[in-house]
């Protein structure tokens, strides 16, 4: 039997391999890199957003860059920043960007993620290594790829579950479902942490899907089983009904029938130039027989110039042309030059540009 004194060396051997094994598991362990993990996690949380810390003027005395856009502005705001003092590398855990988000101390934005969650970890180690920024050693992100087992959801199915993958320069790919942000853009579903899309009401949605610098959309629709649906397979009048059609029958919805003419004359004045229509004019349109009297309809309103006045007026408010932002000659001549656009027929790449 090996005495006490004889087991000292091989307490030493043992503690030796256990030592070297924790150091090779360390270092196969991946290193987390500013710019790819921990920003991430920072979009994931909110943090970035406008109503949060990127704010023009920050939150709280912290300012970010919107969604991201500048991690070179995002890294010194945690590092050093006020001296400094959101970080401890003495005592990671206790770092100001740890414990508010945790609400582990008062934070206005309430608690982003706890402490068994993904985010924490990645920021922990983010810390314990130093905080670095990670610089040109995070690989670019080229590409990412949001897949769905299905983008037409019919009942009684009422959830379909997105797959996040992120492609960078380096040739490496990563499922990054969990770290992705996902914003529908209306109340008819809700989407979980992990992307699971879950159907509140019928209808159709489109699912932001954020990661880092890149986003992808992705449409989806929920729709009523309707078990008795026939299409009705109305007739083609013009190029555009074509997609509206083909939208239709997936949706499992047949289109309104025709309107009456004393409908259609009602709702083109409105729409084209924001007026009902003169008894006259009413009355003219109804009793004529032409087969293509509506048409005609649509391109004699094109031509007056109450249609620029009243699409100008729509576009004035899309584009914000308010005093505020501008003196009273900026707004008359962005206005007059939008009005301008419309009544000459200027397309609309054109416009844009």
């Amino acid at each position: 039997m090996p005495t006490a004194s004889s087991r000292i060396p091989l307490l030493f051997a043992a503690s030796a391999v256990v030592f070297a094994q924790a150091c090779v598991s360390t270092s196969q362990a991946e290193e987390v890199l500013f710019r790819r993990d921990v920003m991430a996690v920072v979009s994931k949380a909110g943090c970035n957003l406008g109503s949060c810390h990127g704010n023009a003027s920050g939150k709280g005395g912290l300012k970010l860059s919107l969604r991201g856009q500048d991690p070179d502005l995002d890294w010194l705001a945690f590092t050093h920043d006020q001296g400094g003092r959101r970080v401890n590398f003495i005592q990671p855990e206790k770092s100001l960007i740890l414990l508010k988000p945790m609400a582990a101390l008062a934070h206005e934005g309430g608690q982003r993620f706890d402490q068994d969650s993904p985010e924490y970890a990645i920021f922990m180690r983010w810390l314990r290594d130093g905080a670095p920024d990670s610089g040109t050693k995070a690989p670019k992100l080229t590409k990412l790829i949001v897949k769905s087992p299905a983008q037409v959801i019919v009942e009684p199915a009422t959830e379909t579950k997105l797959q996040a993958t992120a492609k960078f320069a380096d040739g490496s790919e990563r499922d990054v479902t969990s770290l992705a942000v996902y914003e529908p853009s209306n109340m008819l579903v809700k989407v979980s942490h992990d992307g699971l899309v879950r159907r509140e009401k019928a209808g159709e949605t489109t699912v932001l899907v954020r990661y880092l610098d890149q986003q992808v959309p992705v449409p989806l629709a929920f729709i009523p089983a309707r078990p008795d649906f026939v299409w009705s397979d109305p007739p083609v009048g013009n190029f555009i009904d074509e997609p509206i059609f083909k939208k239709l029958r997936m949706l499992r919805m047949n289109p309104s029938e025709l309107c009456s003419d004393a409908v259609f004359v009602r709702r083109a004045y409105l729409d084209l130039l924001g007026l009902v229509p003169g008894v006259d004019a009413a009355q003219a349109f109804i009793a004529d027989t032409a087969p293509d009297k509506r048409a005609k309809l649509i391109d004699a309103l094109l031509l007056r110039p109450e249609f620029a006045d009243f699409w100008a007026l729509k576009w004035a408010d899309l584009l914000k042309i308010e005093q505020r932002q501008l003196d009273y000659d900026g707004m008359k001549v962005f206005h007059d030059w939008i009005r301008e656009s419309i009544a000459t027929n200027k397309p609309l790449d054109q416009f844009a540009k």
